[in-house]
């Protein structure tokens, strides 16, 4: 996979120091380098990144999930990499896909390419499943693209698209914001199919259901009504 070279993975992570290194060493595997952005842990996940020898940058305090994504996104496009996979450091995502989103990266299929879990939520806790049907309806009527998983953290955004965007949002609704500001400015989205570990993201998540639920709903309000 030549287009590994240009590509770089990035991991935020906050407290993942039990499923971290098995993460790594996955997408390792496939060729990529790495970044792990630390967001403000007290136990061992930076010295697990250091230990794996990845590039490590490290939040004094937690910051949220949107601020690692900005944080590593500045840092990948400073040092030239001309597309980022981002994936969860809990586990949930499945390495295996990566060949996936590098396919359709050298086909030219989308500027951002998103790994859907739509098959799967049906496995998922009602308020999510509720929440992830209902965002891929309402952001396809505001942007005018189909979608199938808005809210999928496994994804691969070409850095043009990166250094386009004002990115604002600090928690999990900052990967909302991310879509659908790459949408009014015209890129093309598409989304390949996976299968996640666990399906509901619960084991090792960090999502708070109401409060973080909450954050992207007024995230999709504030771009329904900003042009």
């Amino acid at each position: 996979m030549k287009a590994a070279s240009e590509i770089a993975a990035l991991i935020p992570a906050y407290n993942a120091s039990s499923s971290l290194r098995e993460v790594i060493e996955g997408v390792k595997s496939y060729g990529l380098d790495v970044l792990v952005v630390d967001d403000g842990s007290t136990d061992a996940t930076a010295e697990i990144a250091a230990q794996l020898g990845v590039h490590l940058l490290r939040h004094g305090v937690n910051r949220g999930k949107g601020m690692a994504l900005r944080t590593g996104f500045r840092f990948l496009l400073h040092k030239g990499y001309k597309a980022v996979i981002t994936i969860d450091a809990d586990g949930q995502h499945d390495p295996s896909f990566i060949p996936e989103f590098i396919r359709a990266y050298q086909e030219g299929r989308g500027e951002v390419i998103i790994g859907s879990r739509a098959q799967e939520f049906g496995q998922m806790n009602w308020l999510r499943r509720f929440w992830n049907r209902l965002a891929a309806k309402a952001v396809s009527k505001l942007t005018g693209t189909a979608f199938t998983d808005t809210q999928s953290g496994y994804r691969l955004i070409k850095g043009e698209v990166l250094k386009g965007l004002a990115l604002c949002s600090s928690g999990y609704e900052g990967e909302l914001e991310l879509l659908i500001k790459a949408c009014k400015k015209g890129h093309s989205v598409v989304d390949i199919s996976i299968t996640t570990r666990f399906a509901d993201g619960r084991p090792c998540s960090h999502f708070r259901p109401v409060r973080d639920t909450w954050l992207v709903c007024r995230t999709f309000l504030k771009e329904l009504f900003w042009r």
